[in-house]
C-alpha cells in the first residue's frame, strides 16, 4: 500500500486491512498510548507502521504457542501418557486423582486434560492458562489421615472434633479397622482417616492410590516417642506428603512437649519455631484444649496445597475399608475423588465388580448421590474389595460383563504366572536403567546396640549407589516392613532377628527380599560386593526346616528335651539350628538328639512332631522356635 493511500485512513477502514474489529483496534491503540476519539478518526502512516508491527508480533507469538499446545498428544490412555513422557505410569496413576482428574484405564484424556497433568506433574510443558478448564476445577476439602502409636489418643482426638463418642464404643477404646469421617468446620469440611496404624496407610499407597493429602502424627506428652510413632513418620515421610504433629495428652502429669520436639526433630521433623518447617500443636482430646489450633492449622495447609477436583467428570476415587455385612453382604467405605457417584451406578473396585444399591453419609443417612469429594458407604459389589484399590464408574452392564471377564483373565495369569522375591542382584541391575540410583533399605535387629553398630558399618561401605536407611527398628520383621520395602522399592536385612511368618508369606507374594545375618562383617562384605557388581561368596546359609517347641521335659542325665512340631522343612540330627526367641535369634547351636515314639531317627520332616535334645542348650521354653540350617553352594 502505497503512503499516500495510508494518510487519513479511518480506524474502521484500517481494521478491515488487518482483519480486526474496530473496536479491537481501538484497544490495541490505547495500549500503545495511541489516543482515539472513534471509529472515524484518521490514522497517520507512522502510527499505522506502529500498530501493524505489534500486531504481527502478537500473531508470531499466538502462532508459536498454538503449535506448542498442538504438540501435546491429546485422546490418550493414562499408559499412553506415561510413555510419551517417560512417566511409570504408577505414579501417576498415584497422583491424579489428588489432582482432579478421573481414573480409569481405558479412559481417553483431552488435550487440556493431558496439559493440566503434565504441568500439574511438573512435566516441560507450557504454562496452563485454559481459562474454560480451570472454571471446571472446584475447591476440595483435604484428606486428613492420623496415625501415631497405639492408645496415644488418634480416635479420641477425632471423637472430640467430630463430637461422637466412637472411642468408648470400641474394645480396649483401641481403633479396630480403619473409618472415615466428614467434618464440617465452620464453611469448610475435612475429611479425616482414622486407621488402625501405618500398615493400612501403606496398603493404599501399595494399590496406586495415595488418597492423602495431610498426616497428622499424634504423640503422647507423657511418654514420647514409641516404636510405631517412628514407624507411623517413615510410611508418611515415604508418602511424601505435609506432616502436622499433634502433642496430645499435655494436661497429664508429667507431660513434656518440649522431649516430643527433641525425639522428632532427632527424626527429621524440625519444628517451625527452631528454624524447620514441621507444625507442632499441643492439644487435649480429653479437654479439647488446642483443637481450635490444629483445626486452623490444616484449613491453612490445605489453602497452601490449593486442593482441586472436577465434579463434572466420570465418578473415580479410593477404597479405604470394607466388610460383610450378614444382612446386606458387602459393603466398602470410600472417598469419592472424582465426579458424582449416584445410585445406580455401575463400578469396579480392585478385583470387584457391582451397582450401587444403596449410598450411606457418613452420620449413617441414607443418600441418592455423593459429589467428590466425599466420604461414603457402598453396598452393591459383589465382593468385598481391599483397602486402598481404586473404584472407577462403568457406563453400562454390558462393560461390567467384561470388567469382570478381564478380572478373571487376571487372576488365571497370576495363577499361571506366580511371584518370586525380587533380589538385591535384580533391584541393583533396575537401578542401571533409572537416572536416580539409591538403595533403600528396612533394617531390623535384636538390639539398639546391634542396630547402631549395623548402621554405622552400612554407612561406611564405599559405593558409587547410596544406601538409604528408610526404616530401622529393634525386633523382628513384621508384615509392616515387608509393606514399606514394597513400597519404597527396597529390601530389608535383619541381623540376629528373623521375619515372622506372616511377614515370609508377605514378602512371597510382594516379591521382596528379606536377608538375615548373625555376623556384621558378613553382612557388609556380601552387600560390599554386590554394590560393586562382584558375585557374593559361593557359600550360604540356607534354611531347610522350623520347628515349633510345645513342651519341654527334664531328663536325668541328659538335660531339657524339647516336644517339637515341624512346621516347615525338615529337621536332621546333627544338623545346625538357629534358637529364636521373640523373633530373635538367642542362640546357635546343633541338634544332639532326635527321636519319634523314643526312637532315634535321622530325620523328621513337616507336620510331625519330635523330640529334640540340643548341643550345649537346655533353656528351652515353649513357644521357641528352632530354624534348621545347613550351608549349600549360591
Amino acid at each position: 500500500m502505497k503512503k499516500e493511500n495510508k494518510q487519513g485512513k479511518r480506524v474502521y477502514e484500517l481494521a478491515k486491512t488487518l482483519g480486526l474489529k474496530s473496536q479491537d483496534l481501538i484497544s490495541i491503540m490505547e495500549g500503545l498510548g495511541i489516543p482515539v476519539k472513534s471509529t472515524l478518526s484518521t490514522v497517520d502512516n507512522e502510527t499505522y507502521k506502529l500498530v501493524s508491527d505489534y500486531i504481527e508480533e502478537l500473531k508470531s507469538k499466538v502462532k508459536e504457542k498454538k503449535e506448542e499446545l498442538e504438540s501435546i498428544p491429546h485422546n490418550i490412555t493414562l499408559e499412553e501418557f506415561g510413555k510419551h513422557f517417560g512417566i511409570p505410569v504408577e505414579e501417576i496413576r498415584e497422583k491424579i486423582m489428588k489432582f482432579g482428574l478421573p481414573y480409569k484405564p481405558n479412559y481417553k484424556y483431552t488435550r487440556e486434560e493431558v496439559h493440566y497433568l503434565a504441568h500439574e506433574l511438573g512435566l516441560k510443558v507450557p504454562p496452563f492458562i485454559d481459562e474454560n478448564f480451570k472454571k471446571k476445577l472446584v475447591k476440595r476439602p483435604p484428606v486428613v489421615t492420623v496415625m501415631g502409636h497405639v492408645d496415644h489418643g488418634k480416635t479420641t482426638l477425632l471423637d472430640t472434633i467430630r463430637k461422637t463418642n466412637i472411642a468408648a464404643k470400641e474394645k480396649g477404646q483401641i481403633t479396630q479397622a480403619i473409618g472415615a469421617s466428614s467434618v464440617k468446620i465452620g464453611d469448610d469440611e475435612i475429611i479425616f482417616i482414622d486407621t488402625p496404624g501405618h500398615e493400612a496407610f501403606t496398603e493404599m499407597r501399595l494399590r496406586g492410590s495415595l488418597v492423602t493429602d495431610i498426616v497428622i502424627i499424634v504423640v503422647a506428652a507423657d511418654e514420647g516417642v514409641k516404636e510405631q510413632t517412628t514407624e507411623s513418620l517413615h510410611h508418611a515421610k515415604a508418602a511424601k506428603v505435609p506432616i502436622i504433629v499433634a502433642i496430645n495428652k499435655i494436661d497429664k502429669p508429667g507431660a513434656d512437649p518440649e522431649m516430643v520436639k527433641h525425639q522428632l526433630a532427632d527424626r527429621g521433623l524440625l519444628p517451625e519455631e527452631w528454624g524447620g518447617q514441621t507444625v507442632y500443636v499441643q492439644v487435649s482430646a480429653k479437654t479439647g484444649k488446642g483443637i481450635n489450633d490444629l483445626l486452623e492449622i490444616i484449613k491453612l495447609q490445605a489453602e497452601l496445597l490449593d486442593l482441586k477436583t472436577i465434579v463434572d467428570a466420570i465418578t473415580s476415587g479410593t477404597v479405604i475399608e470394607s466388610r460383610i455385612d450378614k444382612n446386606v453382604g458387602p459393603l466398602a467405605t470410600v472417598i469419592v475423588q472424582t465426579g458424582v457417584l449416584k445410585v445406580g451406578t455401575y463400578l469396579r473396585a480392585g478385583n470387584t465388580v457391582g451397582k450401587i444399591r444403596f449410598l450411606r453419609n457418613t452420620l449413617g443417612k441414607n443418600i441418592n448421590l455423593a459429589q467428590a469429594v466425599s466420604a461414603v458407604e457402598i453396598a452393591g459389589l459383589e465382593d468385598v474389595p481391599e483397602a486402598g484399590e481404586i473404584f472407577f464408574e462403568l457406563s453400562n452392564i454390558e462393560e461390567a460383563k467384561l470388567e469382570k471377564e478381564k478380572i478373571e483373565e487376571e487372576k488365571k495369569k497370576a495363577r499361571e504366572q506366580g511371584r518370586t522375591p525380587k533380589t538385591l542382584e535384580e533391584l541393583l541391575k533396575e537401578m542401571e536403567e533409572m537416572e536416580e540410583k539409591k538403595l533403600f533399605i528396612i533394617l531390623k535387629a535384636d538390639t539398639q546396640g546391634s542396630l547402631e553398630a549395623v548402621k554405622r558399618a552400612i554407612s561406611e561401605i564405599k559405593s558409587d549407589i547410596p544406601i538409604e536407611v528408610v526404616h530401622e527398628g529393634i525386633g523382628g520383621i513384621l508384615k509392616s516392613d515387608v509393606l514399606l520395602a514394597s513400597a519404597s522399592k527396597g529390601f530389608i536385612l535383619g541381623f540376629n532377628v528373623r521375619p515372622v511368618q506372616e511377614a515370609i508369606n508377605e514378602a512371597k507374594s510382594r516379591g521382596i527380599e528379606i536377608r538375615t545375618y548373625d555376623i556384621i562383617f558378613e553382612l557388609t562384605d556380601e552387600i560390599e560386593k554386590l554394590l560393586k557388581g562382584i558375585k557374593p561368596k559361593e557359600t550360604k546359609e540356607v534354611v531347610i526346616g522350623r520347628v515349633v517347641v510345645k513342651q519341654t521335659f527334664k531328663v536325668p542325665n541328659v538335660g531339657t528335651v524339647a516336644g517339637c512340631l515341624v512346621t516347615d522343612g525338615k529337621v536332621l540330627r546333627g544338623s545346625k539350628v538357629k534358637i529364636i526367641r521373640n523373633n530373635t535369634v538367642i542362640y546357635t547351636t546343633e541338634v544332639s538328639s532326635l527321636k519319634r515314639f523314643k526312637e532315634d531317627v535321622r530325620e523328621v520332616v513337616k507336620g510331625y512332631e519330635c523330640g529334640i535334645g540340643l548341643k550345649n542348650f537346655n533353656d528351652i521354653k515353649v513357644g521357641d522356635e528352632f530354624e534348621v540350617v545347613e550351608t549349600q553352594e549360591a
